[in-house]
């Protein structure tokens, strides 16, 4: 039951404004999506393209965009700002776009929302987290939880979990680490914890053997650190051979668990066991079914959920306001959000007065056995 109205309240709200028209003949409408394709987070990009996917089969089937079918325009980040630039330009200034979505690191995204937000172009990003986003404007919207939150979870997590009071942090130099790094040390001050060492490491390195020195220089009794796929990869296998990586003796707590070790748990899963972190919560069972159904197994991320989201909520918001224009579908967001049960962060979809995603939240979880599962002390 809960499937069927699922797909009826999504095929009414699509067709709210055109109807079950047939779309084949008609000019399509075209949303420009930014994917890391390839660079440090290329791991997850077959998901994340498939929750886009799934979302543009359900919406043509539904009648489309004002009777017209969506056109999916992906262009290659590679995880990278000036690529990223690169592809939101391209998709601007040579496809015509006047919709954006994706985008998924912050240190990518957030000077691509400053772009669209002086073009008038709509941005609907997933999974960037960076503060700064609410600043940029009024064009710029997110269907992931901000920093802000994260940063206290996982510093009240990691003191009360641990019962450490000297901590280590290490996190990436970008606008994603970096934020997430101030809520983080700003949360464990907030818990009575000292902060023996902070690292800030560099992307696409091969060697971070100096980073994890500096990390363990001042003996700490914990650590949270946070990476990207790539990045992850090689310092955990890295930290294993340097005698790191005993959570019984130091415990590691990882803000992203799933995108930082999304590559070593395929290839060296057994040196991660026992690391703790935070997920977002999984997607819905509705779209695990789907997902399952399309690809033949589950979802690495919930990351891929956010990006059908998104698109269904674009789709939601222009029949809303009969037009693609992208101010009114802007103002439309604000008005179909209280509508639509999503398939990501728990479901609740409104978004604050900034375009923030307002609600959501964490799951604890622990690795066992190569596995990432629910963590209970």
């Amino acid at each position: 039951m809960r499937k069927i109205a699922f797909i009826i309240a999504i095929a009414f709200v699509l067709s709210l404004v055109i109807g079950l028209n047939p779309t084949e003949a008609k000019e399509p409408v075209k949303i420009g999506i930014l994917c890391p394709i390839t660079g440090t987070q290329a791991v997850m990009s077959e998901d994340l393209l498939t929750g886009f996917k799934l979302a543009q089969e359900e919406i043509n089937d539904a009648g489309g965009i004002l009777g017209r079918p969506v056109k999916l325009i992906v262009e290659d980040t590679e995880t990278r700002p000036a690529a990223g630039m690169d592809a939101a330009r391209k998709l601007i200034e040579v496809d015509k776009v006047k919709i954006i979505s994706g985008g998924f690191s912050s240190g990518v995204a957030l000077p691509i929302a400053k772009y669209c937000q002086e073009h008038k172009i709509l941005a609907v990003f997933q999974p960037p987290t960076s503060p700064l986003f609410r600043h940029v404007g009024s064009y710029i919207f997110l269907t992931n939880v901000l920093d802000n939150y994260k940063g206290k979870v996982i510093a009240d997590f990691a003191v009360q979990d641990s019962g450490k009071t000297r901590f280590a942090t290490m996190f990436m130099n970008n606008a994603f680490g970096k934020a997430l790094m101030d809520e983080t040390l700003k949360n464990l001050q907030k818990n009575g914890a000292q902060v023996v060492s902070k690292v800030v490491y560099e992307l696409n390195k091969v060697d971070y053997k100096a980073e994890l020195q500096r990390l363990f220089s001042k003996k700490p009794e914990a650590i949270i650190a946070t990476f990207y796929a790539k990045e992850g990869l090689v310092t955990a296998k890295q930290a294993y051979e340097m005698g790191m990586l005993d959570v019984n003796k130091v415990p590691w707590y990882v803000p992203e668990m799933t995108s930082s070790f999304a590559s070593a748990i395929k290839k060296i899963p057994n040196v991660l066991e026992g690391i703790k972190g935070l997920n977002p919560l999984p997607p819905g069972a509705l779209f695990m079914e789907k997902f399952k159904k399309k690809m033949g197994r589950e979802p690495i991320t919930a990351y891929a959920a956010m990006n059908y989201d998104a698109l269904v909520m674009i789709a939601m918001a222009a029949n809303f306001a009969n037009s693609v224009d992208p101010t009114k579908v802007r103002d439309a967001l604000w008005k179909i959000d209280d509508w639509y049960r999503g398939q990501s962060t728990g479901g609740d979809k409104r978004f604050d007065k900034d375009g923030m995603q307002g609600y959501g939240k964490y799951a604890k979880v622990i690795i066992r056995n190569g596995k990432i599962v629910p963590y209970k002390k």
